[in-house]
């Protein structure tokens, strides 16, 4: 299915990680459509040369300043949307990232697990009144095919013990979709899904070995042809309510794994995420 831009006249946008890769074609390609675009951003100058960059092509951009690499930042960030805007219509949760050798952060987590799926969760969270203001809302995680590859390891969730780049990014994937679930069950007045874009090649691959990288980015499309389906995913008018918490394969609806499906791995899941981010579960 081609990409296309819905009209968004006026709609209010957020999407993280928007200074590069699919964040900056999503950003850019939604407020062509006419959305209002909030750029979430860990860099506020490149940040603002990104609204910049859209406000001189006639489209509406602002900047929101937030690192996910630290709770505090999350909080400051949805309380400052909070405080200018009186709605979000769409919450795209794109930031990433990918680290060869385990680090952890300010706040006491591994870096990517805190970073691609805590860190979300926690503003995803912190977000829902403004959301619940809208009258169609939607929330787009972009996942990855990778998820496959990731397990929930209830007595190592982190990976304190067995660290790989890659399985700390596939179980990130794993509890993005895993997310998406139970945050459809749990808020049904939004529609939630998931999203593979496609294997791109982004600044996320470049703590790899520099062999691998490389390849990646000879044999992988653009980063313009991942934020198609993240555009239509968060656009298109026609996608029906019932689709809410599934995964997507660029623009196709897909199964994703076993462990992705189990429903009660995805409630608990929501539970330690709460207490790990000093949110009630049930808030």
């Amino acid at each position: 299915m081609p990409s296309a831009d819905f009209p968004m006249k006026d709609r209010v946008v957020l999407v993280t990680g928007a200074t590069s890769g699919i964040g900056l074609e999503t950003a850019r390609s939604l407020a062509r459509s006419g959305a209002r675009v909030v750029l979430g951003v860990r860099d506020p100058v490149r940040g603002h040369a990104v609204a910049d960059e859209i406000g001189r092509a006639g489209g509406n951009a602002e900047v929101l300043p937030v690192d996910f690499v630290s709770f505090d930042s999350v909080r400051r960030a949805a309380g400052g949307l909070s405080a200018t805007q009186p709605r979000l219509d769409v919450l795209v949760n794109n930031a990433g990232v990918a680290r060869r050798r385990r680090e952890t952060t300010a706040d006491g987590h591994e870096l990517t697990w805190q970073t691609n799926y805590l860190g979300h969760y926690l503003l995803t969270r912190l977000l829902l009144p403004l959301l619940k203001n809208a009258s169609a809302p939607r929330i787009v995680n972009v996942a990855s095919e990778g998820h496959r590859w990731g397990r929930v390891d209830w007595s190592d969730l982190e990976l304190a013990n067995r660290y790989g780049g890659f399985r700390a990014y596939a179980n990130t994937k794993l509890a993005q979709i895993l997310f998406t679930r139970e945050l459809a069950r749990r808020e049904p007045g939004i529609l939630s899904v998931a999203v593979h874009p496609g294997a791109i090649g982004t600044n996320i691959w470049r703590p790899l070995p520099a062999h691998l990288d490389s390849l990646i980015r000879l044999i992988v499309p653009s980063a313009e042809h991942g934020a198609e389906p993240v555009v239509r995913l968060a656009s298109d008018p026609s996608l029906p309510a019932a689709a809410s918490g599934r995964y997507f394969h660029r623009f196709r609806e897909s199964a994703p794994s076993r462990a992705a499906r189990d429903d009660e791995t995805a409630a608990k899941l929501w539970d330690v995420s709460a207490r790990e981010t000093g949110l009630e579960p049930r808030q």
